[in-house]
């Protein structure tokens, strides 16, 4: 009979041993994400719009599914789409594997099963191929817009040796059992050959193998809400819920000139940023979906201009600051916020939808509350109060430019006359 036999050569104690590591892995993880909710839930409360989700649902078939934005970038393009694809159709293989053993639901049986063999080979080799990818770019060190760092490369090295490890077992236990449809899963079927009279990859070492591939797999699973990894959940997240927002696209706060000094104080929504807890609860999880990929800085006309501003160190330093109760002014500096031109060019390049703008101005606005400025922008908001332009003239002086330049004028014996005929 052609089924999924997921625990072979696997004893009852060594199961025990699985389960309760399994578990663990699984508590780490937990921890780690109800961690950050609660530190998204420190922020002003913005509730779901089902309208948003709706608007954003063909946005988020272009960004997560189609990778849109990431394709720009060729290479790393296919390299993503590789690794997520991958990524995505192996979980769902596990997932279907708990379903059929754990819950005693028959699914990985017959034809059904020999089409899964097939596809998880597919996409396991796609999801190692893209890693590979990954790993050459770092150590080359070919993109000047990522940050490279050891931790990142030993992440991308536990991927690639939880692939290859997959690829190991299913060579033993093909080699060892010779099945008659072990040629549904070509990778597998072509290393059962190899690993023929090879000592290392013997049935006897199966059992091995088999720890050494789950420990690596619950690893995974308890790192991701620590790493960048996280993006994996809340990038898809920040896509579809987040309020619908994009390019940069600036609306007041309140309306200036109806606005009583009693609904300033007492509306939470015209406060400027000046904590962490200022945020709404949807900009701080915005935070925890960047992927520190430095898209935003190869855009930035302040950064590349060597202003003090770098959107990517923004994001970073509210993510990493979120569990602080002190002033944001403590490690964001005033410079920086208004290095920004709110071009929006960030937020177009982002892949993850992080509003740059929309952090960068409510901060701002919290300096005007504290009245830190540059004395250049002082006075210009000075000169537009008084005057109502940034230049400070008069209003008797605004038609100063056209003389003689016989400019006509729309006084009011010239309107007069216009009415008449």
């Amino acid at each position: 009979m052609i089924q999924r036999n997921t625990f072979w050569m696997i004893s009852e104690e060594n199961r025990i041993v699985f389960y309760l590591l399994a578990a663990i892995a699984t508590l780490i993880f937990i921890y780690g994400f109800y961690r950050r909710f609660k530190l998204w839930q420190k922020g002003r409360r913005e509730k779901i719009k089902w309208s948003d989700v709706k608007t954003n649902a063909h946005f988020f078939w272009k960004m997560v599914v189609q990778q849109k934005k990431i394709q720009i970038d060729r290479l790393y393009g296919v390299m993503h789409r590789f690794t997520s694809y991958g990524f995505v159709a192996l979980f769902i293989g596990t997932v279907l594997v708990v379903i059929d053993y754990d819950f005693g639901v028959p699914l990985l049986r017959g034809n059904f099963y020999l089409v899964y063999k097939v596809v998880l080979d597919i996409f396991g080799v796609l999801f190692l191929a893209g890693v590979l990818i990954a790993i050459i770019i770092r150590m080359k060190k070919q993109r000047l817009r990522l940050w490279y760092s050891i931790r990142d490369n030993m992440l991308l090295w536990l991927l690639f040796i939880i692939g290859v490890g997959g690829f190991i077992l299913e060579g033993i236990r093909i080699a060892s059992t010779k099945v008659s449809y072990g040629i549904w899963s070509p990778i597998g079927y072509t290393l059962s050959r190899l690993f023929q009279d090879v000592s290392l990859f013997s049935v006897d070492m199966y059992v091995f193998w088999w720890f050494v591939h789950s420990i690596f797999v619950f690893v995974l699973i308890a790192v991701i809400p620590y790493t960048k990894l996280f993006h994996i959940l809340t990038a898809p997240i920040q896509i579809l819920m987040h309020p619908v927002k994009r390019t940069g696209t600036i609306l007041l706060p309140y309306d200036l000139q109806t606005i009583t000094d009693e609904a300033l104080l007492q509306s939470p929504s015209v406060l400027g940023v000046n904590k962490i807890s200022d945020f709404t609860n949807w900009q701080l999880l915005s935070t925890d979906a960047c992927t520190e990929c430095g898209r935003c800085d190869s855009v930035c006309p302040a950064y590349q201009s060597e202003k003090p501003l770098s959107p990517r160190n923004v994001v970073t330093k509210i993510r990493n600051h979120m569990h602080q109760t002190y002033e944001i002014s403590t490690f964001i500096s005033p410079s920086e916020l208004q290095s920004c031109t709110t071009c929006g060019a960030c937020v177009e390049a982002c892949p993850v939808s992080i509003n740059h703008i929309d952090l960068i101005l409510g901060m701002r606005r919290g300096l005007i509350q504290r009245n830190i400025l540059e004395l250049e922008a002082e006075n210009t908001l000075m000169k537009v109060e008084e005057q109502y332009n940034i230049w400070g003239k008069p209003w008797s002086e605004r038609a100063n430019w056209s003389r003689g330049l016989q400019v006509p004028s729309l006084d009011h014996e010239n309107v007069s006359k216009s009415k008449e005929a």
